[in-house]
């Protein structure tokens, strides 16, 4: 009988079996035995061809690949099933679209066998991928801050990334999973303060180094913005405002009166400069034009993506669900798209 291995990835996946198949390559790729660790694929009701990708890489992967599917969830569901069934003392969470470079397990690995209480947690680096192609949105957009940890080798618990983090598989089950509410919006934050409070501790690793790879467009970017302004509620009810608040950058009342007095110089520009009349009649047109126009492109930077995805974040937040069914004004077409 195989042992069980010490790690589990666990890859929550929904209608990107394209991406998905790279991200299993990259996984066969480590620089430790295939036998250390095993991947579980958990499938969100993908309408697309996700069990085929999957089953058909079973027999050529050198770990063991197993492939778990349900009816649509939303990425709550679909993480904690992957957790409870997973074999390894270790759970690594990492997304779809995220793609390991070779060492990233070993160091995983290797962090916990420096700390290995149970309370401790791992985790690794992602920045986009050099794989992407060449837009202009591309070459400046970072949807991550990672450079916020530049330099720190422990961060708060709140920044429980779940694209690229691992952690004693008994601590999450006896202490709390994700709750499983289908939009895709903030689950690990939330879990990552309630584990902080039974003493969660996050070491991190720059050197467990994964790449993003999300074809991104403007729209798409400023749709789940809003999204996720709109379903700020989950952080909103369950971890403290005089937290959350000035981590979000938000300038109400709720963050406390030195919270607004340390963010107001810098976010009250920032709301002014990105409003709702600029963003959709100044800066939208211009971002997209800079695709095709060198003119328009020297006015392309993350600092203007951000003012342009902050807006509709914002925009979501206060508007908080005041109109379930309405997505006017927001760029893209469509319902959310569900799962993770």
């Amino acid at each position: 009988m195989q042992a069980d291995p010490l790690l589990s990835v666990v890859m929550a996946t929904y209608n990107r079996c394209d991406t998905l198949k790279v991200s299993l390559r990259k996984l066969a790729e480590q620089t430790v035995p295939a036998e250390q660790f095993d991947v579980l694929v958990v499938d969100d009701g993908s309408p697309d061809r996700t069990r085929e990708v999957v089953e058909s890489m079973i027999p050529s992967v050198p770990y063991p690949l197993r492939y778990l599917r349900h009816a649509n969830r939303g990425p709550g569901y679909t993480q904690n099933r992957g957790i409870r069934e997973a074999r390894g003392r270790l759970v690594l969470l990492m997304a779809d679209d995220i793609w390991a470079t070779p060492d990233l397990v070993a160091r995983h690995l290797a962090v916990h066998g420096d700390h290995p209480e149970e309370s401790a947690a791992v985790l690794g680096k992602v920045v986009q991928s050099p794989e992407l192609p060449g837009t202009v949105m591309h070459r400046h957009w970072d949807p991550f801050k990672y450079y916020l940890f530049d330099g720190r080798n422990e961060v708060e618990p709140i920044h429980f990334l779940a694209c690229n983090i691992s952690c004693k598989r008994k601590f999450l089950v006896e202490n709390g999973l994700f709750l499983e509410r289908r939009a895709a919006a903030h689950e690990d934050i939330e879990l990552g303060y309630r584990l902080g409070r039974k003493g969660l501790r996050i070491f991190y690793t720059e050197e467990a180094l994964a790449h993003h790879y999300h074809e991104e467009t403007l729209d798409g970017a400023c749709r789940r913005a809003y999204e996720r302004g709109r379903n700020f509620d989950l952080l909103a009810e369950n971890i403290p405002a005089s937290l959350i608040y000035p981590a979000y950058r938000l300038l109400v009342p709720q963050a406390g009166a030195k919270a607004l007095l340390k963010l107001f110089p810098r976010e009250f520009p920032r709301a002014t400069l990105f409003n709702r009349w600029t963003v959709p009649w100044v800066w939208l047109p211009l971002l997209k034009r800079a695709e095709t126009n060198k003119l328009a492109a020297k006015f392309a930077r993350l600092s203007t993506y951000r003012g342009v995805v902050g807006h509709y974040f914002r925009k979501g937040f206060f508007e908080n669900r005041r109109y379930p069914q309405d997505m006017k004004g927001v760029p893209g077409e469509g319902p959310s798209t569900p799962g993770p």
